[in-house]
């Protein structure tokens, strides 16, 4: 789900192409992943509201001006004008996603009925619980379905990464290569150099954004400065894996719970 304009209303969540939406009063960003960003960029003239960490991530990502963003804090129920004359309100709160940093869910409450945008998330039987949705009718439900799928068993974050970690374990003469996307599984990275007492080894321009995060210290940019490194996923392909297996013993995890062509055995 990459984006929608919410029916009867001037609201646009993960939606930037100006053109189809000129009466949009109320832009929505719910997180920075590539995919929710399409047409969104330094030229951005219009307000735009966020989570603070997001709104840090879109500065220095995307350099959007300061003045278009509007950092809204997380957990709590905001009201903002629909219209000039401030006589139309919808009331906006945010709910941790439980996908990457910074990353939301917008429960929307006006005259148009309550709706929910979840964005990418990851379910967990506690949002239920937390105050905004406890007992709330959702009258219309914007649904991240990409695991959505019966079939699809998904571990929780804790069994990925005892998986992960038991790879590792069984191949202790071999480095480690991790493919991941630019935001996400920041959590997972600290606890495997936790685990393995090992530097995570990050490009610089991985390394400004964990810095800007405020994650742990267990990264470096030292070129075999530890055992894992962290790359860019569209990077584990099979002419890398054998370019990085002529210089020392390698294997690739991909963490990620989407379905992945093989491109060989093995």
């Amino acid at each position: 789900m990459n984006g929608a304009l919410i029916p009867k209303t001037p609201i646009a969540v993960d939606f930037w192409q100006i053109r189809k939406c000129s009466y949009v009063r109320l832009f929505f960003l719910s997180h920075m992943h590539s995919d929710h960003t399409v047409g969104l960029s330094s030229t951005w003239k219009n307000p735009l509201y966020c989570s603070p960490i997001t709104a840090k991530l879109l500065k220095h990502k995307l350099q959007v001006d300061s003045q278009w963003i509007n950092a809204l804090e997380i957990g709590v129920c905001h009201m903002l004008p629909m219209d000039d004359c401030g006589i139309e309100t919808v009331s906006v709160t945010l709910i941790d996603a439980n996908h990457c940093p910074g990353s939301v869910m917008f429960l929307f409450e006006g005259y148009f009925g309550t709706v929910l945008y979840t964005g990418d998330f990851r379910y967990s039987p506690l949002m239920l619980k937390c105050p905004p949705l406890k007992n709330k009718k959702i009258d219309v439900l914007y649904l991240d379905n990409t695991n959505c799928d019966p079939e699809n068993k998904l571990p929780s974050r804790q069994e990925a990464t005892k998986q992960i970690i038991q790879i590792i374990e069984n191949h202790p003469e071999h480095d480690i290569v991790i493919g991941l996307y630019s935001i996400g599984k920041e959590s997972l990275l600290v606890q495997l150099a936790k685990t393995f007492t090992s530097w995570i080894v990050v490009s610089p321009q991985r390394m400004e954004l964990l810095n800007l995060l405020k994650i742990e210290d267990v990264f470096t940019t030292e070129e075999g400065g530890g055992r894992i490194r962290v790359v860019e996923q569209c990077e584990v392909i099979y002419a890398n894996m054998v370019k990085w297996n002529s210089l020392f013993p390698t294997i690739a995890i991909l963490p990620t719970s989407r379905k992945l062509k093989t491109w060989h055995k093995g």
